[in-house]
């Protein structure tokens, strides 16, 4: 069974209480949640998207040399350069994160760089500083949208770009002999592929459907305390991650969901809702359908868990989740499994 890794499952090991190892915290009138209709995916890899993963290899074994007859000329559009930059926004004193770099490899008209920074370097001199001023789209990082920024450049050369053919041997280097020619890597890419978009396709189908039963439900007031406790946990799931990368929360959320502060913190409120409802919803099929885990299934879907939550060690994994809670996420996967068992595929 493929564990669905959904916030649901996050909180179910990470909550302080689960509500299916206590007290029922909600009224709820179940909606249908057997014989939901769903579109039948047609699943496939065009050859299109295996020559990207191949060329994605090429780029890895890619060079650059450097042109010496191009020091002292003008950049033109097309010239690959190696610049070294430094980007400040406006009255602050000191670069911001993400904005800045040394012999990083540009491609002038690539469009690698916000809009203006390519631009700002066409006819300049090769060998030469420059600043560039600029502002960042509206549409970006929620704490840079629109603000404005100058970059401190220095191009340092323009460089001959060496792109590698794509060879047996290529496909033989990256993958240390597992694959000795282009033909049986592409043969492995695709089944990996069609993998990938199988269990990409199961994954929204199951949280669709779910999402149709909590949506056909009738709950009662849900308990605040309960509700706060979910809360609580993605707000320190979040900032736990936010750590990990030493920003603080409010700039993880905006680098990565595009929104910080108050918005931020109204869908992580309406996301701790959501999946108390979709919790107590699969509880009580659990309890219609008489869904049991044995203990032979624990053992067999252990070994996914732990690997998910980067464990090796299973004592060391039931010690800091506890033998219930994984149970417990364990019958929730279950009880999604038994609504897409009982689903049509139209």
């Amino acid at each position: 069974m493929k564990k669905i890794l959904t916030m649901l499952c996050i909180l179910s090991l990470a909550a302080a209480c689960l509500a299916g190892c206590g007290k029922k915290t909600s009224d709820i009138t179940l909606g249908q949640y057997k014989g939901l209709k769903y579109k039948k995916a047609t699943i496939e890899v065009s050859d299109s998207d295996l020559q990207a993963i191949v060329e994605s290899i090429q780029k890895s074994y890619i060079t650059y040399e450097e042109i010496p007859e191009r020091q002292g000329t003008e950049v033109k559009k097309g010239d690959v350069l190696n610049i070294d930059y430094s980007g400040m926004l406006d009255g602050e004193t000191t670069p911001f994160n993400g904005g800045t770099d040394k012999g990083a490899h540009l491609e002038i008209g690539s469009g690698a760089f916000i809009p203006g920074f390519e631009d700002g370097l066409i006819g300049k001199t090769v060998g030469s500083k420059v600043v560039i001023s600029l502002n960042f789209p509206e549409q970006y990082y929620a704490e840079l949208a629109g603000k404005k920024v100058s970059f401190a450049v220095t191009i340092n050369a323009v460089e001959k770009k060496n792109v590698p053919a794509i060879t047996d041997e290529l496909i033989a280097k990256y993958t240390e002999n597992r694959f000795t020619t282009v033909d049986a890597y592409k043969a492995f890419a695709k089944e990996y592929m069609l993998a990938q978009k199988e269990e990409a396709f199961k994954t929204t189908l199951r949280t669709n459907l779910v999402g149709e039963v909590v949506n056909a439900t009738k709950f009662g007031k849900l308990d605040q305390e309960k509700l706060d406790g979910y809360y609580n946990d993605l707000i320190t799931y979040y900032t736990s991650l936010a750590a990990k990368n030493n920003q603080t929360l409010d700039a993880y959320a905006a680098a990565n969901f595009g929104k910080s502060g108050e918005l931020f913190y109204a869908e992580v409120k309406a996301a701790a809702e959501k999946t108390m409802k979709e919790e107590l919803v699969l509880q009580e099929i659990i309890v219609k359908e008489k869904i049991v885990l044995s203990d032979a299934d624990y053992k067999n879907f252990l070994p996914e868990y732990m690997e998910h939550y980067g464990y090796k060690d299973q004592a060391a994994f039931e010690e800091a989740y506890t033998v219930n809670r994984i149970r417990q996420s364990m019958l929730y996967d279950l009880a999604m499994k038994f609504i897409v068992d009982n689903a049509i595929a139209e």
